[in-house]
């Protein structure tokens, strides 16, 4: 990927063309049971680093600080390896375009926090279903709190990153949903599959769709993996992009957490 670091201006216009023209395929089917028995073998690199360190190509919004979610934090965190692609990627993005990054590391107590919160939820919509049926159901949008460094919620091993792209003016791309929304429609192929179907979008939806394939294509060559069921989550090294790579990649990411010399 080196060679692609520093992208000139006409290559950067050709991949946005590319990227927006090119349909997401499907994915392979997640299944987390296999997705947690995949070995980790730790990486030697440094744990995790702050995302907010390149302000002209990537922009920290961290969404849960933002809106008071107990245990988060005002800077984003990832593993090195990460940020590094993540760098990579953004030289991608067409002159002007940032990534605004949403989320990147998180600690179990906020991962616990969303998971309880969206189950009471469902409960509440749901009164019908047992509660394993509502645990399924909210494992689709966010994954089990985990203290098992063999099996990790991925999110707790600075290994995914939550993010989306801003324009040349500073305005959010459309993607079709709010960040967590948690419907289907966040689902990275929703508007690609109601193409297929149906045959027909609207003019704004047709933007959607390009934009999400913009995020996806620029992500994927850049060496991450997307979440199927959120446009906006990408994953390197951890136990979810090596099942999306075909188990044919160990995963080297375990649970982590920043370096802080005065807080736990």
């Amino acid at each position: 990927m080196q060679e692609d670091f520093f992208i000139d201006e006409q290559s950067r216009m050709e991949l946005f063309v590319r990227f927006r023209e090119t349909p997401i395929p499907m994915p392979r089917e997640q299944n987390w049971e296999d997705i947690r028995k995949i070995p980790i073998e730790e990486s030697s690199e440094p744990l995790l680093v702050p995302l907010d360190g390149y302000p002209e190509r990537i922009i920290n919004h961290p969404e849960y600080f933002i809106q008071g979610l107990p245990g988060s934090l005002p800077v984003c965190y990832a593993r090195s390896g990460l940020y590094e692609r993540l760098v990579r990627a953004s030289h991608m993005l067409p002159k002007g375009y940032k990534f605004v990054v949403l989320d990147a590391w998180r600690p179990v107590e906020v991962q616990r926090s969303l998971f309880d919160t969206f189950k009471e939820r469902l409960k509440k919509e749901n009164p019908a279903k047992s509660d394993r049926e509502i645990t399924e159901m909210a494992l689709k949008f966010v994954a089990l709190p985990s203290y098992d460094n063999k099996k990790p919620s991925p999110h707790s091993t600075g290994g995914s990153i939550d993010l989306t792209i801003a324009d040349d003016r500073g305005i959010w791309l459309n993607m079709g949903t709010y960040f967590d929304e948690m419907t289907d429609r966040t689902s990275t192929r929703y508007y690609e599959e109601k193409f297929e179907k149906d045959g027909n979008l609207s003019p704004e939806e047709v933007e959607i769709l390009k934009n999400r394939r913009l995020l996806f294509h620029i992500m994927i060559y850049a060496g991450f993996t997307n979440y199927t069921d959120e446009w906006w989550h990408y994953d390197y090294g951890n136990q979810l992009w090596s099942w999306h790579n075909g188990g044919e990649v160990v995963a080297i990411y375990g649970m982590a957490r920043p370096t802080f010399a005065w807080a736990k």
